[in-house]
């Protein structure tokens, strides 16, 4: 009878991950119902460029306007869409191109369909996920953008075949027309094949020309375009005078780096003005900017997720040390070390609390994703009970992510 159970158990198992990804899917359309259009990052901002696109016919200079030094692709779309609280309706759209794409791919990659599930689920519903997806912002679309060619290269690319190769390097060039960001993938993509050839700078020369020189003709004009009026192709908004940004610096000492105070006073909403981990932690895993979330002093609610995710990252360091015997993936490796190298040195280049914040890390949703993944694949007990687990935090994210009427009065 035991036996009979847990075969049942087994064989619908995986309908409980597709249930709570609904639940998900329901969150944000209701959120996106409630949440006001200017709120989030520099959101008035964001629309500034959109309008710009419509009014003017042509991509903004950076020195134009205070976001309008952004990469076009997000707001060039959403130009021909043109009614702003539509735009939050493709947010969702891409979002949920993006839960099927991730589950294709991890069940791919780990041969299971469960695991493929509890992947995409676990993927799409991440606090950083959720509190970006109604706001009017590159940041989200960026991150699933450079998320998709991640997937692509790692799942499809292989051998390199010339028909990979170009899809590869249109990939990227979106990527690169969706965020500076995507350079870290491009640095990552050039040392993960430097490192499968051996160090042989001609054969990974063979295996990237293509795709490098196609990502460069579809996105190299606007860096290109920036290098030729302002001398720098990376030039941002805060590089002129007129748009320094005016706050309280965090110096970027030691103690900016070693100081986990914020977690032994659960200091969500502030621990980004002094510290780098903590803040960062409650940004991923919480909304420790105020996007969603209204402000206040403190919250039994978040301290709970926080808490509660926890064992996540105990599940993630034992996927990291599997994964660091097997080495299947070094993409997972080499990415997520790059994308947290250049947001220290942004970190150090802007020292502003508005800088200590996950969504720039985003991105790394799908490295971050493989090592939750990898940590339980070596025991089929550890799905049974992650699927209880999971149940217990989208309960959580529920109840901290559900916009009320009240929040915004």
């Amino acid at each position: 009878m035991h036996t009979s159970l847990i075969k049942l158990i087994n064989k619908y198992l995986f309908l409980l991950p597709i249930v709570l990804m609904a639940a998900i899917f329901l969150l944000n359309l209701h959120n996106l119902a409630l949440f006001p259009l200017n709120r989030g990052f520099d959101a008035d901002g964001h629309l500034e460029y959109i309008s710009y696109i419509r009014k003017n016919l042509r991509i903004p200079l950076a020195n134009e306007g205070w976001e309008l030094y952004q990469t076009p692709l997000y707001y060039l779309i959403n130009s021909i869409i043109g009614n702003p609280y539509l735009i939050r309706y493709f947010n969702l759209g891409f979002w949920s191109l993006f839960l099927v794409l991730s589950t294709i791919f991890f069940t791919k990659l780990f041969k299971d369909r469960l695991t493929g599930l509890i992947g995409a689920f676990f993927a799409s519903s991440l606090p950083v996920v959720i509190y970006l997806l109604p706001t009017v912002s590159n940041e989200l679309f960026s991150g699933i953008m450079i998320s998709l060619t991640i997937m692509y290269y790692v799942a499809e690319y292989g051998n390199g075949s010339k028909k990979n190769q170009i899809i590869l390097g249109i990939l990227m060039g979106l990527s690169l027309l969706s965020k500076a960001t995507a350079f870290v993938l491009a640095i990552s993509i050039i040392t993960d094949q430097l490192l499968r050839n051996k160090l042989k700078i001609n054969k990974t020369i063979n295996k990237l020309i293509i795709p490098l020189a196609i990502a460069l003709a579809i996105s190299g004009w606007f860096y290109i375009r920036n290098a030729i009026y302002f001398g720098n192709p990376f030039v941002t908004s805060v590089d002129f005078t007129k748009y320094s940004i005016h706050q309280s610096p965090g110096y970027r000492d030691l103690n900016f780096f070693v100081d986990f105070s914020g977690f032994i006073k659960f200091d969500l909403f502030r621990a980004h003005h002094y510290s780098l981990i903590p803040g960062t932690f409650f940004s991923w895993f919480f909304d420790g900017h105020n996007v969603i979330i209204p402000v206040q002093p403190y919250s039994k609610a978040g301290i709970l997720l926080i808490i509660s995710s926890l064992p996540i990252v105990l599940v993630i360091v034992r996927g990291i040390l599997f994964e660091l015997k097997d080495r299947k993936n070094n993409i997972f490796f080499i990415y997520p070390i790059i994308l947290f190298l250049s947001y220290i040195a942004y970190n150090f280049k802007l020292p502003f609390y508005s800088t200590v914040k996950g969504a720039f890390l985003v991105s790394g949703v799908i490295p971050f994703t493989y090592f939750f993944l990898k940590g339980l694949v070596n025991s089929r007990k550890y799905f049974i009970i992650t699927n209880i687990y999971l149940v217990f935090y989208a309960i959580l994210i529920l109840r901290n992510f559900w916009i009320l009427e009240s929040w915004y009065k």
